[in-house]
């Protein structure tokens, strides 16, 4: 089939928010003061109007058929974060242009890599502008894939539903841009918009004298919008309190669609915004459900525990092979592997108590990870690559992910380990506390390993003498103490350079000694289930909640222990939840 580049431009991405954002919007610097400027204008022309003809969502909290209604209800004092825009995330955009185009066409995309702020890929999406390099890598991605695209005439040919009758065939072309234009923008397009894009397609169709030439650059142009590109959750006042805005039906199933599956709502999820489904909580807890059963919910909550746990480390991780030649790429994936499997036994197998993930007496063990731990093969068997199912020996003192390779491996340096680091994680991404940066004037380098201090708790003692060093140190280094049985790639020892590890410490004044007994502290703690449930509204929102949104979700813990730590069901409940439903006035 022909294929040939034309003179007349398709909608670039740039052009495109000027367009709609209006003049001066475009920054085109990657996290200059102005980075929420294309954010700010854009949200500014959307709310002109609602153009996808959603309306707000109710607030009545409805029943399910669990007669679930906890936190249904806005409280008075809640105050949700300013309606906003989010770019869409590398993986959000790849696997969108996968379920529209196919593997061929995902295949061929460059979008850009995702930068985290505050510790989440989500929160970096939703303040940062493109830079030109973004903006061109969108372009050459929207052509390309679009290309690669029209080599599934099959699916193509479902979007037109039609034969053309030759090159200018405006009817077909409109087929395509609002049918392709529905689920790449995840709403109906307008009469205007599908004119603009049909304009697109026929010009270049008559030009190249190829209907389909048509096609490929009406769809290249739809990638290149910013509708597709961004997530757009500006909502709608509430017919009842107009004070108040909800999500619309749309918003919502986008919101759920990428936090839920790591992908565009489908066909289906697109009808139940239609049909108001998703204007209420029951709504949303069925649809919510439902997405729960795909299979791409699974991948979806690997992916996020990658990040939170930052497993995804492991794939570039360096260590010293002086000190630790048993470390490889093999081996850093097995123990990814290790602590997925974990996860996914507590979250899919068993719909558990998700607490177990900080204690658990077992793990998931092959030819890899087993001979690190110094375990035996269940059964009397031998290892081989497939994971087992394996008891930990209580004298190894591992309990849950604590005392896993993975992340013990990450919580160190290239050649020792880092008790410092290791609390710090904890305190920050299992409790949700914060620890302020060291002052700019305060040595950070450790004393080296001597005679008087042969051990990394004895060096750091040393190191907490500096008044300086001390207030934060006490609140991370006496944690990672507990945990200096398991060198810098999760190895138990009992000794260091010669000298008896002392690993029995305290957590706010709580005695314990080891990964599992730290695990077990940390399961009691309700800051803990709370922090569970921040973190996970942290990437589905994509903002760090605002104190005003902050009580409506530390209402959900109780419902949250009510029904036995159910990862499962404190997903339903969270994206039924106000503070997840709901956005403040756009800025």
């Amino acid at each position: 089939m022909l294929r040939m580049s034309f003179s007349r431009p398709l909608l670039g991405v740039a052009v495109a928010l000027a367009t709609i954002a209006g003049p001066g919007c475009y920054t085109g610097v990657d996290g200059d003061d102005g980075a929420s400027s294309v954010s700010a204008g854009y949200t500014a022309g959307l709310t002109q109007g609602d153009t996808s003809g959603d309306t707000a969502g109710s607030d009545s909290a409805g029943s399910d058929s669990s007669g679930d209604t906890a936190g249904d209800d806005p409280p008075p004092e809640l105050e949700p974060a300013a309606a906003s825009l989010r770019l869409l995330l590398n993986r959000h955009y790849r696997n969108a242009v996968r379920d529209l185009l196919g593997e061929a066409a995902a295949a061929q995309v460059d979008p850009p890599a995702d930068t985290p702020i505050n510790g989440f890929d989500a929160v970096g999406a939703s303040q940062l502008a493109l830079s030109d390099a973004s903006v061109e890598n969108y372009e050459n991605s929207a052509r390309a894939a679009a290309a690669a695209g029209m080599g599934d005439m099959a699916r193509i040919q479902a979007y037109l539903g039609c034969q053309p009758t030759g090159p200018d065939d405006a009817a077909c072309h409109t087929n395509l841009v609002t049918n392709f234009g529905r689920l790449a923008w995840r709403r109906a397009l307008t009469d205007e918009e599908i004119s603009r894009y049909v304009a697109v397609a026929q010009q270049a169709a008559v030009d190249s004298g190829d209907f389909y030439a048509g096609v490929e650059n009406a769809i290249a142009a739809l990638l290149q919008s910013p509708y597709f590109l961004y997530m757009v959750e500006v909502g709608a006042a509430d017919p009842e309190d107009p004070s108040r805005r909800y999500l619309t039906g749309h918003e919502m199933a986008t919101r759920l669609a990428f936090f839920l599956t790591d992908s565009t709502p489908a066909p289906w999820l697109l009808d139940a915004a239609d049909d108001g489904l998703l204007d209420d909580a029951a709504g949303i807890r069925e649809v919510a459900t439902m997405l729960l059963e795909e299979p791409t919910a699974k991948v979806a909550l690997d992916n996020y525990f990658s990040e939170v746990l930052r497993l995804r480390q492991l794939d570039t991780l360096a260590k010293d092979p002086g000190v630790w030649p048993q470390w490889s790429p093999g081996l850093a994936q097995a123990m990814r592997t290790e602590t997925l499997l974990l996860l996914q036994d507590i979250i899919w197998q068993r719909d558990g108590d998700f607490r177990d993930f900080l204690d658990a007496p077992y793990t998931f063990a092959n030819n890899q990870v087993g001979p690190l731990y110094g375990l035996t093969p269940p059964g009397g068997g031998q290892w081989g690559e497939g994971f087992m199912k394996t008891p930990l020996p209580e004298e190894s003192k591992r309990g849950g992910i604590l005392g896993q390779g993975a992340l013990m491996s990450v919580l160190a340096h290239i050649s020792s380990t880092s008790p410092t680091l290791r609390g710090k994680f904890i305190r920050e991404a299992i409790m949700c506390e914060s620890i302020p940066a060291p002052p700019g004037d305060v040595s950070t380098v450790i004393p080296p390993a001597g005679e008087a201090a042969p051990t990394m708790r004895e060096r750091l003692e040393q190191h907490l003498s500096d008044p300086g060093c001390a207030a934060c140190h006490q609140a991370m280094d006496p944690i990672g103490f507990g945990l200096e049985n398991y060198d810098g790639i999760g190895i138990f020892r009992t000794a260091e350079n010669g000298a008896t590890i002392d690993t029995l410490t305290d957590l706010n004044g709580t005695p314990f000694d080891g990964a599992r007994e730290l695990g077990g502290l940390l399961r009691d703690e309700r800051s803990v289930s709370i922090c569970v449930i921040r973190n996970l509204f942290r990437h589905g929102a994509g903002h760090i909640e605002t104190s005003g949104e902050l009580p409506t979700l530390v209402d959900l813990e109780e419902t949250f222990a009510a029904k036995g730590y159910s990862l499962k069901s404190l997903l339903v409940d969270l994206v039924a939840n106000p503070a997840f439903r709901m956005v403040g006035t756009p800025e």
